[in-house]
Formats: C-alpha cells, sequence, structure tokens
C-alpha cells in the first residue's frame, strides 16, 4: 500500500489519479456525443433558427 507521502492531496496515487482522469474523460466525450445527436435530431424536428 501506498504511504501518506505518496498521495496527493485528494488521497489518490498518481496511478489511480491518471485511471480515474481517463474514466471521467471517457463519460465526457460519451456524454457530449449523445448531446450533440440528440440537438441534431431535435433541430430536424422542431428547428429553431428557421425563417
Amino acid at each position: 500500500m501506498a504511504d501518506k507521502s505518496d498521495l496527493s492531496f485528494t488521497g489518490l496515487t498518481d496511478e489511480q489519479a491518471q485511471e480515474l482522469h481517463s474514466v471521467y474523460m471517457s463519460g465526457l466525450i460519451l456524454f457530449t456525443i449523445v448531446a450533440c445527436v440528440a440537438h441534431f435530431l431535435t433541430y430536424i424536428k422542431f428547428p429553431w433558427f428557421a425563417g
């Protein structure tokens, strides 16, 4: 187990922090893609900039 000097202020080791960051970024990218698709489909159904 890591000793206290190896931990950051969050209590995670560097490896744990990198793993958490990669999982977070994957979720953020997936959320962004889903949101863009949803906005595009909504625009097709109800175009809000149509004259």
